[in-house]
């Protein structure tokens, strides 16, 4: 993989030239459409495709997964223009079956979606997948759950290979994260059962496969009380074969201000739990 920094009087048929690749393949990878303007200082991506295949007549993706030993998901990830199977193949389309570049790592990422995410934006991301978490399950101060219609995006993620996470958070209806909720579960033991009681029947109801729990703005009086909560779940989860994951915001210090910050210990919770997920979109 290469990254190449636009510089004054590049064009995108001059890039693809000089690397060696197709100006088609060069657009698609980066999600330019034409007239493929460009902007100094702009990063983009290039890969060399190591196989591809002309799409012939009475051809589809599963048909074409089987004759060259793939999948359906390899094929998507590898052509981001097929929008996930929503955009249909044809005659005489050229398609990317492998990379010249070996893959020297593997990352696992996640993803937020709101139940009325539209099937482009769903679709055509999956195939990047390793989970998908439906935003978002709340709770009142009691313990019990606030429903969530989930059902699309968990048969839509086992359909693509991506496994579906459920999503826990201290959002309330006005949109925003409310540390007094968090309070009253963190500080209630039989609220906190309540709550992890209710999160088990829903995870073996739904079929997810593990628990992403997501509360921002703790106050930070609440950090060791989150830790063990988070702690409780991940023992009580685990015995049923779930496992829970902290969603956490990334930081540039140990003791960075904030309150998005200062409820959350860190290392507590990395102990705590079975993974964290870095919410990565908030480092802009």
């Amino acid at each position: 993989m290469t990254i190449h920094i636009v510089k004054a009087g590049d064009t995108l048929s001059g890039i693809a030239e000089a690397y060696g690749v197709s100006e088609n393949f060069l657009a698609i990878w980066n999600a330019l459409s034409e007239p493929y303007t460009l902007v100094v200082g702009q990063a983009l991506l290039i890969l060399t495709p190591a196989g591809t295949y002309t799409v012939r007549a009475g051809d589809t993706i599963a048909s074409i997964a089987r004759r060259f030993g793939t999948t359906a998901r390899e094929l998507f990830a590898n052509n981001p223009n097929l929008a996930g199977g929503l955009n249909p193949i044809f005659e005489g389309q050229t398609l990317v079956l492998s990379w010249e570049e070996p893959r020297e790592d593997t990352v696992r990422i996640n993803s937020y979606a709101y139940p009325f995410i539209t099937d482009e934006a769903l679709y055509g991301t999956l195939p990047y997948l390793t989970f998908l978490s439906p935003f978002t399950y709340g709770f009142t101060p009691q313990g019990e759950l606030i429903a969530l219609d989930d059902e699309r995006l968990i048969l839509s993620a086992e359909s693509y290979g991506a496994a579906p996470l459920m999503h826990l958070s201290t959002l309330t209806e006005a949109g925003t994260f409310s540390n007094e909720l968090a309070s009253a579960v963190l500080r209630s033991e039989t609220a906190a059962d309540t709550l992890i009681t209710n999160i088990l029947e829903n995870l073996k109801a739904k079929n997810y496969y593990g628990l992403d729990i997501d509360f921002e703005y703790i106050l930070p009086e609440d950090a060791a009380a989150y830790a063990a909560f988070l702690e409780k779940a991940r023992i009580r989860l685990n015995e049923q074969g779930f496992p829970v994951i902290a969603a956490l915001v990334p930081k540039s210090s140990r003791d960075q201000p904030g309150g998005f910050y200062e409820g959350h210990d860190y290392a507590a919770i990395g102990a705590a739990v079975n993974a964290v997920f870095v919410m990565t979109y908030e480092w802009g």
